[in-house]
């Protein structure tokens, strides 16, 4: 069986490709998102950067898309530009893989003068705004939603691990391996699955289980959710 650690709305697609390939799987979130709905300033001639797809869904929810029709955006994943596209805004300069390779444009001669803001939420990829910092790259973090992880494990979840009947486990963020981590710890199971396979989305979100010792960890080759697939059946046995 895989647990997938996402929230219900974002865990459907993988949920529906991990059984397409035969795997039985268990969807348990680790956190939830609370969206904010403080008034949103738009100026023209500055760039927007969308990290996640709910940086998007907080705009929509407190009818402020609209704002950013016409903004200058920059968008880290295609399934955050997508719902951008859908959502009306119209100049998208950028869509990167991830916030690596959004910096390395944005460290260019070309936006060396600019001004940038960040639309977050609460936890953020501090890697991100240091490397910024060293860039001399000007970015206004605002946070827009927040995310907050969840403090207990399900009485179902914990007689899974109890039974080996968890053989791998999604994960899609780094809040999301700490908190799985505290929380196995919390009810004493913290060496029982570090025997399970972690699938990470990436490098970053793989760290906490480095830092731990796991014993077998998988990174996608890319940040997205056909290779993060393509992962598990490679792996899994």
């Amino acid at each position: 069986m895989i647990l997938i650690t996402r929230p219900k709305e974002q865990a459907k697609d993988l949920e529906m490709l991990i059984s397409s390939k035969g795997y039985e799987t268990l969807r348990e979130s680790l956190y939830s998102f609370k969206y904010y709905k403080k008034k949103i300033f738009f100026d023209k001639d500055k760039y927007y950067i969308f990290p996640s797809i709910h940086s998007v869904q907080s705009l929509i929810k407190s009818k402020q898309i609209y704002k950013f029709k016409n903004a200058n955006i920059f968008a880290i994943g295609k399934k955050v530009k997508q719902i951008l596209v859908k959502s009306g805004c119209k100049k998208i300069l950028l869509t990167s893989i991830d916030s690596n390779s959004l910096l390395k444009t944005l460290n260019t001669l070309r936006y060396s003068e600019e001004k940038f803001t960040y639309f977050g939420s609460n936890i953020t990829n501090e890697d991100f705004f240091l490397k910024a910092k060293k860039y001399k790259i000007n970015i206004q973090k605002i946070i827009i939603y927040k995310t907050l992880p969840v403090k207990i494990f399900t009485k179902r979840l914990i007689n899974n691990f109890k039974l080996n009947t968890v053989l791998g486990i999604t994960f899609y963020s780094m809040l999301a391996a700490d908190t799985f981590i505290s929380l196995s710890s919390k009810y004493k199971i913290l060496s029982d699955v570090k025997n399970v396979h972690m699938y990470c989305i990436s490098k970053r979100v793989a760290k906490p289980f480095q830092q731990n010792n796991f014993k077998y960890i998988y990174v996608a080759q890319q940040p997205n959710q056909m290779d993060l697939l393509a992962t598990i059946e490679k792996n899994h046995h």
